[in-house]
């Protein structure tokens, strides 16, 4: 049984050469464009069913698990045809690897990401032909992902990343991310913030990069009960904005309006819109594009005279917050009592007024998108959400 029944017919497999840094782009023998690193865990592979998949484009390739470019084609991920055996499924050896792989091929029904959008929409935007280096692996969490174990080569999930860089040039235009879900728990997630900024800082060392962006995803919703059961879901969504504080260049964008494809992963739709919002990211940090905003960011809160009005005011945003009224997403929260929120609106460009038909009690604070599956509905003009935040404390 080969691996090549059933495998997509890539008619180019010319491979992407990273471009020097400044260097124009070019559409010769060889694709010299951007490389992009795509790392994390199952919706960084990509779980979306393979129905109305992004089409594929012969300006965006990817180096495949198994160490060979080709067109880019959902799904990127095939972990039994990986080269590296940190991918590789519990019972497979090298001996049988050949006969799951061609299971996966035959049987495969999910596996739609974000990957061949970004790619697409870089292009469009930039006239830069796109290489996507699959490096994710579903249910991992940062201490698998630890750079101190880079010294086990392909048997790491880092070390592996190491080497499939190096393989393609040893540089990256960015590397994007979207993992936390399996650090979502009592005795990972107050150290969700430090093992990041360490895997990010390593990253950047040993590629030589030490500007490199590093362009995240914010976890999602999840179909969790009850929807408060689990805080550390909202712990590591914070510190996923926090962490920007802590780094250079380092930016996220919120999932959490997107729809799931089952109870933990975004769906085909959503992950072709983060795909573009992505994209939006790397206008910025990879290319130098000062007119995206990173997307909004809480920039404080005031509570008026009367008490009856909160004012949350936002950085970063893309034009303006729409829509201009209605909207859901924010709640407060006094002495473990919810505040019914009666009326909504945004004032000028980038703050949003909360009107209580009480006085806002003392000790109150101020959340975004709690909880597992929250209603959100605000963004900014290039499609950006509020991120989840909280909790803020008003006084």
């Amino acid at each position: 049984m080969g691996l090549e029944r059933g495998r997509p017919n890539f008619k180019d497999a010319t491979p992407v050469v990273q471009r020097a840094p400044g260097a124009p782009p070019s559409l010769g023998e060889r694709l010299v464009g951007d490389l992009f690193i795509l790392a994390g865990q199952s919706n960084m592979d990509g779980c979306g069913k393979l129905v109305d998949c992004e089409r594929p484009s012969p300006m965006v390739r990817c180096f495949y698990y198994d160490d060979r470019w080709g067109i880019a084609e959902d799904p990127l991920c095939r972990y039994n045809e990986a080269v590296d055996p940190v991918h590789w499924g519990l019972d497979v050896t090298s001996e049988n690897r050949e006969q799951w792989a061609q299971f996966d091929r035959d049987f495969r029904v999910a596996g739609a990401g974000l990957g061949v959008r970004f790619g697409k929409e870089i292009f469009r935007r930039h006239g830069v032909p796109v290489g996507l280096l699959a490096c994710s692996h579903g249910g991992t969490s940062l201490d698998q992902w630890s750079p101190d174990l880079a010294h086990l080569d392909g048997k790491s999930l880092y070390g592996s990343m190491l080497r499939r860089v190096r393989a393609v040039g040893g540089k990256a235009a960015a590397c994007l991310w979207y993992q936390g879900e399996s650090d979502a728990n009592a005795e990972a997630a107050p150290l969700f913030r430090e093992k990041l900024g360490k895997l990010i800082r390593a990253l950047r060392r040993d590629l030589g990069q030490p500007e490199l962006p590093f362009l995240q995803v914010q976890l999602g919703p999840f179909y969790g009960e009850p929807a408060d059961a689990f805080p550390e879901w909202n712990c590591v969504q914070t510190e996923q904005i926090a962490i920007e504080g802590d780094l250079p260049n380092v930016a996220t964008v919120a999932a959490i309006d997107l729809e799931l494809s089952d109870a933990i992963h975004i769906g085909t739709v959503g992950e072709k819109t983060l795909g573009v919002r992505l994209a939006h990211l790397a206008s910025r940090l990879v290319y130098g594009d000062t007119t995206c905003e990173i997307g909004p960011r809480f920039a404080g809160a005031a509570v008026s005279e009367d008490r009856r009005t909160v004012e949350v005011r936002f950085a970063s945003v893309n034009g303006a917050l729409t829509p201009r009224a209605g909207f859901p997403g924010f709640s407060l929260e006094a002495d473990g009592q919810a505040i019914p929120l009666p009326e909504r609106k945004v004032r000028g460009p980038s703050t949003v007024a909360l009107h209580l038909r009480e006085p806002l009690p003392q000790a109150a604070v101020l959340w975004h998108g709690r909880g597992y599956n929250p209603a959100v509905g605000l963004r900014d003009r290039a499609g950006l959400p509020v991120p989840v935040f909280g909790p803020v404390e008003l006084g």
